[in-house]
């Protein structure tokens, strides 16, 4: 029928599972939301609760959506696994000779908070794009079997760039699996301070912004010359952004010096 989804006709089990993940993930922000207004049930770790439900109604509609055979969503479901397995061996590796020698250290906490803040921003941004660009990949999907052996609700981009929809699409579905694990890790102070200190959250930032990146250049345009301009662009401005900071620290340094020596 007219208006009915093509998952729905096609895949019915996944278009089932991909409705109640999504449902789910749904309810579970609006619970969130309703949660976070009450500092009691913050402390008892409810809203912790169920903004994991919320973060794995996500991966599991991801899963669901975005792909159409069953070991494309097992992988894209093992990518969080990885991400999270990754934080841990980073944070043992690079944790075991520190010592907290000031527990009650008010600056560090205050830098360690304005990095979690910075971070969970690009995690929460990042997830939003991805997530949406995975349900509605460029091209959208056919709307109808053809003479070509094509199948209603497949991409159309993978059609007719195979090679550049697989780039979009794992470079889409790593960005949106760090995301969610940087923002599961994010939520408890006792995982999120050893992954900042170590810096492990930041190695899952930058390689989550790189792919990002990557599938935004593989998706956009069905021209390699045109993305080799979006990545020459980048690299132009990161290059600009790194000379910029390098000036600051730079100066940061010399302001530092003269204190000193004033002193």
């Amino acid at each position: 029928m007219a208006g009915d989804p093509i998952l729905l006709t096609t895949n019915t089990r996944r278009y089932r599972a991909f409705f109640y993940c999504n449902s789910v993930a749904f309810v579970a922000s609006l619970v969130a939301i309703v949660l976070v207004q009450k500092e009691l049930l913050v402390k008892h770790h409810v809203l912790e609760a169920a903004m994991i439900l919320d973060l794995f109604g996500l991966i599991g509609a991801y899963a669901a959506g975005s792909c159409r055979d069953v070991n494309t969503s097992i992988y894209a479901i093992a990518l969080a696994g990885a991400v999270l397995v990754y934080v841990v061996i980073h944070v043992i590796f690079f944790t075991l000779d520190h010592k907290d020698k000031d527990k009650d250290n008010d600056e560090e906490d205050r830098l360690l908070e304005k990095r979690r803040k910075r971070l969970l921003l690009f995690a929460i941004l990042a997830a939003t794009i991805t997530y949406q660009a995975g349900l509605t990949p460029p091209g959208d999907f056919l709307l109808q079997d053809d003479e070509l052996g094509h199948h209603a609700g497949d991409p159309v981009l993978l059609y007719n760039y195979p090679r550049r929809y697989n780039a979009f699409f794992y470079c889409n579905s790593v960005s949106f699996m760090l995301s969610i694990a940087l923002i599961l890790l994010l939520v408890n102070p006792n995982l999120y301070r050893p992954a900042i200190r170590s810096n492990a959250l930041s190695v899952c930032t930058a390689v989550g912004l790189f792919c990002l990146m990557g599938a935004y250049a593989a998706g956009s345009t069905q021209h390699i010359k045109t993305s080799i301009y979006i990545f020459v662009l980048v690299a132009v401005v990161l290059f600009i952004a790194a000379g910029v900071l390098l000036v600051f620290l730079t100066r940061e340094i010399k302001r530092h010096g003269n204190s000193a020596e004033g002193g």
